[in-house]
This record gives C-alpha cells, structure tokens and sequence, in this order.
C-alpha cells in the first residue's frame, strides 16, 4: 500500500503524543476484514473502553494469535524510536502468559476475548513482556476512520 495518513509523533520525553498510527491506502481486492483460520475471526464494529483486568486477544505477523490481559490503563511511557524517545500519555499496557507481542506485530488490532469488541492498537513492546496499545477510539478519530467489522 502507500501511506495515505498518519499521526505525527512528537519525539521528547515531556510530549503528550496519544497515537502512533498510519493508514495505507490500498484496494479492496487486497484486504479481507478477518484474521485467518488460526486467529479469532472478524473483529465487531462497536468499540469498547479498556478497563483493567480485561481479557484480550490480538492476531499479529510475527505471534499470530496470543491471549492477554490489561493490566494498565492510563499509562504514560517512554518509547524509543531510531529518530529519538516519545512519551505516550493514556496508553494500555498488556500483560499476556506467553509473550503477548513480539517485533513485527505492530499495528494488530486488540480485541476482548470473548467478545471481539476492539480496544486497542499494537504499537510497542518492552523486554519484560509488557505490551502497549492506544486505545482504538483515540485511533479512529485521530485518523478519522472506523471498524470494518461485523
């Protein structure tokens, strides 16, 4: 695809930036709205509010189908990037039994388990396991687009 939009981040440890997020734009015959056989499906439309302590499930390239649950909410953390360290304010944080993400995973969309209502974007991991996602709803209004889902 060829990026279509994005959200700028702001690279400085005193920042507020809230998403890390990029659409492509692509063509309809190139994209399906599901996960393969191995993952949980097609995600649901309606949006959902992380709270703690919910289960989630995510399908990424790099871990395929893992299963997790929030443990953070509302967090403010330092990521590195090769162009600096950005701080993120009301972020998720995700504790999974076995890795819940690893490098290549970024941009899956995270679910309730059950549910597969979306709560969160995939957008950096920690060497002790945590991962962290925005919240979908400041996502979606960021780059001004929605769930394709059931």
């Amino acid at each position: 695809g060829t990026l279509s939009s994005y959200v700028p981040i702001v690279f400085s440890t005193t920042a507020s930036n809230t998403v890390d997020a990029a659409i492509a734009l692509s063509s309809t015959t190139n994209l399906g709205n599901a996960t393969p056989s191995n993952g949980y499906g097609t995600p649901k439309t309606t949006t959902v509010a992380p709270t703690l302590n919910q289960a989630v499930q995510k399908y990424g390239r790099t871990t395929k189908l893992t299963k997790g649950s929030i443990v953070g909410i509302n967090a403010t953390v330092n990521v590195g990037y090769s162009s600096g360290t950005a701080r993120f304010v009301n972020q998720i944080v995700i504790l999974g039994t076995k890795p819940f993400s690893k490098a290549g995973d970024s941009g899956s969309l995270i679910v309730t388990n059950p549910g597969r209502n979306p709560v969160g974007l995939l957008f950096a991991g920690s060497s002790n396991g945590y991962t962290i996602a925005n919240p979908i709803n400041d996502v979606l209004i960021a780059l001004g687009v929605t769930i394709d889902g059931q």
